[in-house]
């Protein structure tokens, strides 16, 4: 019987494990990526889908910020998961990650949410009108500040980033402006000269724990400057 010919290797035919290996063994150069945004494999270094910088990007930075404010304030800083901003946020958990890389990174985030309200005693009309002002763009914002300070203030041994975030991000910037418009209306002679930024500050944390816990609720805005007018206002003017 005649031999059998061996078969020839099919030009087309992909290269086994085995060969590979023993390319490598003998020297033979493997492709490697060298695009930045590409580990050396290939492989994406961050997935596609909405990319970093951009104004798509931002809105969806600040929507996990904002939802993850919502659940601090509703459900605690321990009710506060990267799974339940997700939800909240119709977004999934690697896109949570890829915005903020720790739990405590998003809370900060969602602290920085809280208004500070800049701009809101602006204007050239008398200062009545200016506090009536400010209530009003105050009363538009949810009561957050009030729940979310009482989770700072409860993890502030274990977590002292959230403290710290409320302190530096909303209260001393609102501390700022009240300072700011208080000196204003002192040179106007429009309240008393004893008032002090420090009573201000005091008196509007004071009001806004007070209205949370139900002892003395703010209502809509009309009933807060109504009330304010009422029983603070005659306190601060001249």
């Amino acid at each position: 019987m005649a031999p059998r010919t061996p078969k020839k290797a099919s030009p087309n035919k992909a290269p086994t494990r085995t060969t590979e290996a023993k390319s490598k063994a003998a020297g033979e150069a493997v492709a490697v990526s060298t695009d930045p945004e590409r580990f050396p494999s290939g492989r994406r270094r961050v997935p596609l889908g909405v990319r970093e910088g951009g104004e798509a990007w931002d809105q969806v930075h600040v929507q996990l910020a904002r939802q993850a404010l919502r659940l601090i304030a509703e459900l605690g800083y321990v009710g506060m998961g990267m799974d339940e901003v997700a939800v909240a946020a119709g977004a999934s958990v690697r896109t949570v990650y890829r915005h903020y890389a720790t739990k405590v990174d998003l809370a900060v985030a969602a602290i920085e949410q809280l208004p500070t309200m800049a701009g809101w005693y602006d204007g050239d009309d008398a200062i009545e009108n200016r506090i009536a002002r400010a209530m009003d763009i105050g009363a538009a914002h949810h009561e957050y500040l009030v729940p979310v300070l009482a989770n700072a203030i409860v993890f502030r041994a274990t977590v002292p980033e959230l403290l710290d975030a409320i302190r530096d991000h909303v209260l001393l910037p609102r501390r700022d402006v009240i300072a700011a418009s208080v000196t204003r209306a002192k040179a106007a002679g429009e309240i008393a000269q004893d008032v002090s930024p420090d009573f201000v500050s005091t008196l509007i944390v004071g009001e806004l724990v007070e209205s949370y816990i139900g002892i003395h609720p703010l209502g809509t805005a009309g009933q807060r400057i109504d009330d304010v007018m009422r029983r603070v206002w005659p306190r601060l003017r001249a």
